[in-house]
C-alpha cells in the first residue's frame, strides 16, 4: 500500500515592502535656517520707519530688537514684540491694536534682516 500523501497547509506570507525612507528632519544640515551673525533691516509705515537688529547663533534666532525707531509714535507700544521673534523663530508676531502700522514696520524690518541671514 502506498504511503498516504499529507498535504501541508500553505504558509501565510506577508508582502515585503521597501523600508520607508528616514524623515528629512533627520538631516541636521536642513535644520539651519539662517547663517550666524547680526543682521539689520528696515521696515516702513506711513507713520515712520523702524530698524530691527536680529542676532543669529547656531542657525537660530537668539534675539531681535528695535535698534532705531523713527516713527511718529513711541515704539514702547510694540517693545513687547521683540522677544516673540526669538521665541517663535519667526518674524510672525502678534498684532498690536492701536499700533498696527508700527507693528507692521517692525515685522517687515525683521523680515528684511532675516533675508540678509539666509544662507
Amino acid at each position: 500500500m502506498p504511503a498516504p500523501v499529507v498535504a501541508t497547509p500553505p504558509v501565510a506570507t506577508t508582502p515585503t515592502h521597501a523600508p520607508s525612507p528616514a524623515p528629512a528632519a533627520a538631516d541636521s544640515s536642513k535644520k539651519v535656517k539662517w547663517k550666524d551673525g547680526t543682521f539689520t533691516g528696515w521696515g516702513t509705515s506711513r507713520h515712520g520707519d523702524i530698524e530691527a537688529t536680529v542676532i543669529i547663533e547656531g542657525g537660530k534666532i537668539t534675539a531681535a530688537a528695535i535698534s532705531r525707531c523713527l516713527t511718529r509714535y513711541s515704539c514702547s507700544w510694540i517693545a513687547h514684540l521683540q522677544p516673540q521673534v526669538a521665541q517663535r523663530q519667526s518674524p510672525e508676531i502678534d498684532n498690536v491694536s492701536g499700533a498696527t502700522d508700527s507693528t507692521n514696520a517692525f515685522y517687515y524690518a525683521v523680515v528684511e534682516a532675516l533675508k540678509h541671514a539666509t544662507p
